[in-house]
């Protein structure tokens, strides 16, 4: 009996495993903070840049995976949301996601300040996704981040 319990215990976490996506969520912040946003505490003064690269560093093709583009607004309010889009990516290649891409699935003016996430919808294949945050005063970057986003499996 003990036999049968362990076994049916590996058989329904294997099911369990089986069946389990990979997703991740990247912060973007794109256009220049203008009084609305400063007054608000929201952000600094100056142009925000975001680039997020995704990566395939597996052996197989990484395929029909979806992407979803969510605007936060000031005051806890939520944004524009669009469909999902989907995405591939062959063995070791990248791809990236940059704020002109994140204007136009919005359908945004390009220098139009906007903050929110990316949500990476994904299968059974693991991927890497990483954000660069620059800001600058309008001649020079005054700070520059990166960041690795987390690729949690659900």
């Amino acid at each position: 009996m003990k036999r049968f319990l362990l076994v049916l215990a590996l058989f329904t976490l294997s099911l369990s495993a089986f069946g389990q996506t990979y997703t991740a969520e990247a912060k973007f912040v794109c256009g220049r903070a203008d009084s609305t946003v400063t007054d608000a505490f929201a952000f600094a003064p100056g142009t925000y840049y975001t680039s997020i690269n995704v990566g395939n560093p597996n052996d197989e093709k990484i395929d029909t995976y979806k992407k979803i583009f969510s605007v936060a607004l000031l005051r806890q309010k939520a944004g524009k949301v669009t469909q999902s889009i989907a995405w591939s990516l062959g063995p070791r290649e990248s791809m990236q996601v940059d704020c002109s891409d994140i204007y136009g699935y919005l359908g945004v003016a390009p220098g139009t300040f906007i903050d929110g996430f990316v949500y990476f919808l994904g299968g059974p294949i693991r991927y890497t996704v990483t954000g660069v945050y620059t800001l600058t005063d309008g001649s020079r970057a005054v700070s520059q981040d990166v960041e690795e986003v987390t690729v949690t499996r659900q």
